[in-house]
């Protein structure tokens, strides 16, 4: 792993390739656009990384336009948090995991709405998972025990919660934020046997993988990586590789997501390295075929929707981890057209996306939003813009009804594609 600048600005600078006095001459320039007069130099950039100074006020609205930060993320974190520095992913050690799960803790708030591992990070964290095994848990030494009722009773509640999740509720994120919080405290300060130890960090990972998920719902992307980087060490030191194959599912569609296909085929490649769940690999494979549709390579990504096929039809109940259960036909047909949108077959798209409405849970809201804006950008590529502002329309609706902000921003993005607004003004609403 590389050594960590020791400023997050210094940071910021070396990933965009900036030398201070680079990035002093960018200052002045955006004052310059907004008709103000700037004296910074390379000597005043030089005081911020090294602590000596801090940027007044203007100067952070200058760097935040620089750098395509909100002016409220200035405000609302302050100096330096708001700036976008990536760090490293912490390391498969006991001191280093236990450090990753402690860390959602101590930053109660997300510090950054962007992302702080970089693709090329998170495929190596994959890697390090794969091939590091789990050393020997032992509780802290000086803490109260841990009375296993307690565990069994955060376990069952864990579960339900688990469950709830599929909704957006504001209430059920507090609830896992809640527990979560109760699980590593126990992990970090009680004393356990290795057995119970065990559980807690099973309960931690399903915990943070829940929360990670919740913000990623909220287009919080930086937050959602932090969880979901607690969630993958904490399934690590339970020693549970089909959870952590499950975080490592979720790390790859945020990226394919947020548009880094090549990272999530590396990342699920190592999560498919250690699960045996005909469930999680088909899972697995569905995700790995939409990163390398994105990437235009049609051969492979067919090759990997056939192993995802395959591997569903070998799906039993008593061999699908609780974090893919719901991983079905209609999963696999939608995730299987916007491949084949991505390839440029829109027609080939529409059926498959199609068929995966028909199939898929009434319950599952997003999901159904997400499809739904599928559907419709389909049936744009293949000129019937009418069903297209249908389906947009129908895709907005559901959207809104879940309150999660990813959802209703791509809904709105393709109904803007579609021309529903002008639509709706000219002849109306369906």
């Amino acid at each position: 792993m590389t050594e960590l600048a020791a400023h997050p600005l210094t940071h910021v600078r070396q990933e965009n390739g900036w030398s201070m006095a680079d990035l002093a001459r960018l200052v002045r320039r955006a004052a310059g656009r907004e008709q103000l007069r700037s004296g910074v130099d390379r000597n005043r950039v030089w005081r911020w990384e090294t602590g000596r100074a801090t940027p007044s006020p203007g100067s952070q609205h200058l760097l935040a336009r620089i750098l395509d930060v909100p002016p409220g993320q200035v405000d609302t974190l302050g100096w330096p948090h708001w700036l976008p520095a990536h760090v490293e992913p912490h390391p498969f050690t006991l001191p280093g995991s236990r450090a990753a799960v402690q860390e959602v803790v101590v930053a109660r708030m997300d510090r950054r709405a962007f992302l702080v591992l970089g693709g090329g990070a998170l495929a190596g964290m994959a890697r390090d998972w794969a091939v590091t095994e789990p050393g020997r848990l032992t509780g802290a030494l000086d803490g109260r025990a841990v009375d296993p009722e307690l565990v069994t009773w955060l376990e069952n509640r864990t579960a339900e919660l688990r469950t709830l999740a599929a909704t957006s509720e504001p209430l059920v994120a507090n609830l896992v934020d809640a527990h979560l919080s109760t699980a590593i405290r126990l992990l970090d300060q009680a004393r356990y046997s290795e057995a119970v130890g065990l559980r807690l960090c099973s309960t931690v990972a399903t915990l943070a993988q829940c929360a990670g998920w919740q913000r990623f719902d909220q287009s919080r992307h930086g937050g959602a990586q932090r969880y979901w980087q607690a969630a993958l060490h904490a399934s690590h030191l339970a020693g549970d590789r089909e959870l952590g194959a499950g975080v490592l599912a979720d790390l790859a569609y945020q990226a394919t997501w947020l548009g880094q296909p090549r990272h999530a085929v590396d990342i699920l490649g190592w999560a498919r390295s250690r699960t045996a769940s005909p469930a999680a690999r088909s899972l697995l494979d569905v995700r790995r075929a939409r990163a390398l549709a994105q990437q235009g390579d049609a051969v492979a990504c067919e090759k990997a929707l056939s192993s995802a096929e395959r591997e569903l039809d070998r799906a039993r109940p008593e061999t699908t981890p609780g974090w893919v259960g719901w991983m079905s036909a209609a999963d696999l047909a939608s995730d299987a057209g916007r491949c084949w949108l991505d390839l440029g077959r829109p027609g080939r798209a529409s059926s498959s996306i199609e068929a995966g409405l028909r199939l898929l849970d009434p319950g599952r809201a997003r999901t159904r939003a997400v499809f739904l804006s599928y559907r419709a950008e389909s049936a744009f590529a293949v000129g019937d813009v009418e069903a297209a502002r249908v389906f947009a329309l129908d895709a907005t609706g559901v959207a809104a009804g879940t309150g999660a902000a990813r959802c209703v921003r791509q809904a709105a993005t393709v109904a803007d594609r579609v021309g529903l607004g002008r639509w709706m003004q000219g002849a109306g609403s369906p």
